[in-house]
């Protein structure tokens, strides 16, 4: 498919070099996703065992480095979520959905640019929240025991100090907007950070475009030998 016959869902785009892209208000204000997150992502006891609830970010396998990355979230596919008529599961499926249809044509639009494929397989999402003082420290997100091609950063708010988007060996620090998602090549030449938000609290969610961790798992280790 041509980039000409590509539905937009942004307002405007911009390169930023080096294969760093930014979409402009691909998920509007106007679909209150950090409201309707909220509203779901409850403390009653029904609720966490059901598993939707925020849940302090790990690394690695299944440990807490609050040095290395400090946040709660919540991470899911559609098709984990039950459908069994209540009103937060539906409510998931639906904010999953939503969020999908309106950056689809943005991941065509990368890849078609790129001439990258089709980018079929899309991570579960994983929503991210940052309050004051949390971060997460410069990372890459291809790794040694998993791979993807390309990561998408999406941004759900921006009325909050800090917490900035930086690159390392790109020089850049962006302050993000409401609205925007960013795509760039998840290889070791990209390692970038959540920078400390240091009032208020940010909400984000991360994609990774041809996500793979079938080896991701202590076992790879054992059959290797490593």
């Amino acid at each position: 498919m041509s980039e000409q016959n590509l539905e937009n869902t942004w307002s405007n785009y911009e390169d930023l070099g080096n294969g760093i892209y930014v979409y402009r208000d691909v998920l509007p204000e106007s679909m209150n996703i950090i409201n309707r997150l909220e509203n779901v992502l409850s403390d009653s006891e029904e609720n966490k065992q059901k598993g939707y609830f925020w849940k302090e970010a790990l690394v690695g396998y299944n440990e807490v480095m609050k040095d290395y990355r400090d946040c709660f979230d919540f991470k899911y596919k559609k098709e984990q979520i039950p459908e069994d008529g209540t009103w937060e599961s539906t409510e998931l499926r639906n904010i999953w959905q939503e969020c999908y249809d309106r950056k689809l044509p943005v991941v065509r639009h990368y890849s078609a640019h790129f001439n990258i494929g089709e980018l079929r397989y899309w991570e579960a999402f994983n929503f991210i929240k940052y309050g004051k003082d949390q971060h997460f420290h410069y990372h890459h997100d291809h790794g040694f025991s998993y791979n993807c091609t390309v990561s998408m950063v999406s941004y759900l708010n921006d009325d909050y100090d800090g917490g900035e988007l930086s690159f390392s060996l790109q020089n850049l620090d962006i302050k993000p907007k409401a609205g925007d998602v960013y795509l760039f090549p998840s290889n070791y030449m990209y390692p970038h950070a959540a920078k400390v938000v240091t009032k208020g609290t940010k909400y984000s969610l991360v994609t990774m475009l041809d996500y793979s961790a079938k080896f991701h798992d202590q076992k790879f280790y054992e059959d290797t030998g490593n």
